[in-house]
Order: structure tokens, then sequence, then C-alpha cells
């Protein structure tokens, strides 16, 4: 159960979300962050314009804002690490060079502007493949958007930053500022899928940003904050969302595919779990997130046929090839079986150990053409080098 509850902090009343969890977690931001937690009311706002087919009021939303006053999640998918003059751009370059585009542009704008227009990218999709990718992808904004303040306060020991993670992976906290408390940002995914396979992640994200708090003492700030403990706590934060978004990929590939499912159902549970995937590949260990994006990206593979269970028994055994999923997270840790019962079955699979080099599928399209596969290692290597390129330009400017 989800609860609202009040404490006073420095003469401001702050709100504070509630989760009950058998522990009763909570966090308090100790600055005020409402306005930033406004932004997900843009997202939920602007998932409901794309599902009434009003995409001309859903741009003007996203270019221009609504409900946090002189900002818009364009800007925030847009945003340069550089210019912003942080310094660890780990995080930021592990998206981009996957997801590289040759125009220079931003992956995560360019992809809301395409899947909401239909257009560019996705050239060729159907309206409902379009529809659902813009609506997911506004989430991974997001999720890197939190992470960006992740490394913010990490780099000048700033509380409000970290305040800041917080607002834009839950949304809004305060039930006096809109109704739509934790809903429209990265929290609400972890909620759902932790319902689907019976785990806490969401729990493990709110316990991470207490922990992170912590580091901050009684009102430190700059070099006196903890940054051992702070750092820590971000991993943990990353973590937590790492497994809620593999978990996603795992269960939308294993239901796109289904038997019998009409091309409607497929494409929007096909476009939901490669856009989920997005939101967690720039966690993920890069051989699995080059993997599963060269097999699930759904654009340019309109005519191909599907074997039901085919492509998430793929993903699956390639996530147990490699050493972990990324982070030190294994796909035990995702108690993959309260969701996909089958899957040992399905996937022929015997347990859920990790060992290098095992499970190499035999079945159609199980394997991609070792050529296929050095062409695609050989763009996101070339997407690295010029993301890196273009950082060490603007750092020099």
């Amino acid at each position: 159960m989800r609860v609202l509850s009040y404490s006073l902090t420095a003469c401001k009343l702050m709100s504070t979300v509630l989760y009950t969890n058998g522990e009763g977690l909570t966090y308090t931001p100790q600055n005020d962050v409402t306005q930033h937690s406004k932004i997900a009311l843009d997202t939920l706002d602007i998932t409901t314009l794309i599902g009434s087919k009003n995409v001309t009021e859903a741009l003007n939303i996203y270019q221009n804002g609504k409900n946090r006053e002189g900002k818009s999640l364009q800007a925030m998918a847009q945003k340069n690490w550089v210019d912003a003059g942080l310094e660890n751009l780990e995080d930021y370059e592990a998206y981009a060079a996957l997801f590289f585009q040759r125009d220079g542009n931003p992956f995560l704008d360019n992809y809301n502007l395409d899947a909401m227009n239909c257009n560019n990218s996705f050239n060729g999709q159907s309206p409902d493949m379009c529809e659902i990718s813009a609506k997911k992808n506004l989430l991974c904004t997001g999720l890197l958007y939190a992470q960006y303040e992740g490394v913010s306060a990490l780099q000048y020991g700033n509380e409000k930053n970290w305040d800041e993670l917080f607002a834009f992976w839950n949304g809004v906290y305060d039930d006096s500022i809109d109704e739509r408390v934790s809903s429209g940002g990265p929290e609400s995914v972890q909620e759902s899928r932790d319902a689907d396979f019976k785990t806490s992640f969401r729990e493990s994200s709110i316990q991470a940003i207490i922990d992170g708090q912590k580091a901050f003492g009684n009102g430190l700030q700059g070099d006196a904050v903890d940054k051992v403990k702070l750092a820590q706590a971000y991993e943990d934060f990353k973590k937590a969302n790492l497994a809620t978004f593999a978990q996603a990929t795992l269960k939308y590939s294993s239901l796109f595919d289904a038997d019998g499912l009409d091309q409607v159902k497929m494409d929007q549970k096909w476009g939901e779990g490669y856009t989920y995937f997005r939101c967690g590949a720039g966690l993920m260990r890069t051989e699995l997130a080059v993997y599963v994006n060269y097999l699930l990206d759904p654009r340019g593979k309109e005519n191909l046929t599907f074997t039901p269970k085919e492509t998430y028994c793929k993903i699956a055994k390639k996530m147990l090839s490699l050493e972990d999923i990324g982070m030190g997270v294994k796909m035990e840790d995702l108690n993959v079986e309260a969701f996909l019962t089958n899957i040992k079955e399905d996937c022929d699979i015997t347990d859920f150990n990790h060992v290098e080099g095992t499970y190499t599928s035999e079945t159609k399209r199980s394997w991609i053409p070792v050529l296929g596969f050095i062409i695609v290692i050989g763009f996101y290597i070339a997407g690295y080098r010029v993301v890196t390129k273009r950082i060490s330009k603007r750092k020099q400017l």
C-alpha cells in the first residue's frame, strides 16, 4: 500500500512517498523538487494525447512543455552532458554509442520524434508500433535524466541533484500538486514488473535513494559528502533499474511472437519490448546490449516470419552465456519463472547458472550470422569512437 505522509523540513512542508513492503521504506526530499517531479505529468499527458491520435498537441507539449514551467521533455532528451560540465560521461556514452545517430542528433530525441511522427527511422511501421514506442521512450528519457542527476550529485556533492534523481524517477510525490502520484516515471515500470515477476526492485531503488541521502549527513555538501557511500547508492539504483528493464525485455519478447497473435497486438508488444530494452540497454553488458538491439529492433523487419518463443529464448540464452547481464545482475535475480513459468522447457534451459560460451542456439534465427554480427559490432565501435571524439572536441571548446 502506498500512502502520503508529511514532515516539516527547513520550515517547508515536504511530502514523502511511503512504500510499505514489510519494512515501510520512506524517502523525504530535503529540497523542494516538486517542480522537477511535474515533468512526469507531461509524460502522462503526451501518452494520453498519442492514444487519442492527437499527435499535434502531443508534440507541442513534448517540445514546449506544459506542467513544469519553462522546461520540456525534449530539452531533457537533448541534454548534452559535456556542455553541462559533467566529467564522468560513462553512463551517457554507453547509450549514445549503442544507439548512435549518424546525423549527430541526440538519440532519445530522434527516437521520440520519429515514433510520434511515425516517419524517418519508423518509416514503414504501423501506427500501433509508432504509438507504443513513443509512449515508452518518454520513460527512457526520464530514466537517463535521473542518471544525469545522479552523476551530478556525485560530481558536485549537491544533495539537490540527488533529490532531483528521485523526482525524475518517481514523478509527482505530493498529492497537493497533482493526484497522479508516482506515475509517468520509471518507478511505475518497476512497480509493474515487480508485480509480474514477484520481485522488489522498486523497493531496491528507493532503498538506494535513501542510502544516497545518508551520504549527505546533516546538510553536508561538496567535498564533505561521503562520496564512497553516494557512489555505491547510485550503483545500486542503476542495478535495480537494469533488473527491471531486463525483466521487461524478456516479458515482451516472449509475447510479441506468440502463436495466433494478430498484427496489432504483435506490433504493440514488440514495440513495447524493444523500447523498454532501450531504457536499460546502457546498463547491460555491451555484448548483450548489441546482440539484443540487433535482434529485437522491429525497424526493417516487417517481412520476417517468426517462430513463437524463439526470440525470448535467444535473449535468455545470450544472457546466460555471459558472466552476468551487467553490473553483477544475474538471471536468477530476476525471478523469471514467476512470469515465464515454462522458460526452462520453452528454451531447453536446465538452470540459470551463467557459464560463458554456453547455449549456442540452434533454432531458426537463433543466431546472428558471423558476418552480420561483425558488422553490428563494427557499428557499435564506430559509434563509440564518434561519440567520444565529439565529446572530446566539446571539452576543448
